[in-house]
């Protein structure tokens, strides 16, 4: 094999895997889990989230991952739930909080039941579907708007 095509498979190796860390630093792949946002994602989509440099794409109408406020857990049944985090809309931005409520008000633990929160609770912002819950003729192909999320 001639050096020069060994040392063009070599950078490429090392080029797939320098991109494959940054893509994980970058992004992350949430599940959703409940009914709080539908009709808009549904139980067992996959969602696509920007975990870094989402400031700038955080404002009213945004889709966004985050926790719970201190002293709020989120529950499946009678226990805490597989994971804290929350898919929500961002419905307001006053003073350096924010609100974030659920598509679907009667499912949905949000800033009615709690208030708002501050922005450090606010883990990446939705960037797509990635893949529609299993059965659901839905498509994954929204814009903007595996861990588990309710």
């Amino acid at each position: 094999m001639d050096r020069s095509v060994l040392l063009l498979a070599v950078g490429c190796v090392v080029a797939l895997g320098v991109a494959v860390l940054v893509a994980r630093a970058l992004l992350q792949v949430v599940g959703v889990n409940g009914d709080s946002m539908t009709p808009t994602y549904w139980e067992g989509d996959q969602l696509l989230v920007l975990r870094r440099g989402f400031r700038r794409r955080l404002r009213v109408g945004a889709v966004v991952v985050c926790l719970p406020p201190p002293g709020i857990r989120i529950k499946a049944g009678d226990i805490d739930a597989a994971t804290q985090l929350m898919v929500k809309r961002v419905a307001a931005l006053p003073a350096g909080q924010i609100y974030v409520l659920g598509d679907a008000p009667r499912h949905s633990l949000d800033s009615r039941a709690f208030g708002a929160l501050p922005p450090e609770l606010v883990r990446g912002v939705v960037i797509r579907r990635l893949r529609a819950a299993l059965g659901s003729s839905r498509g994954g192909h929204d814009v903007a708007p595996r861990g588990q999320v309710g």
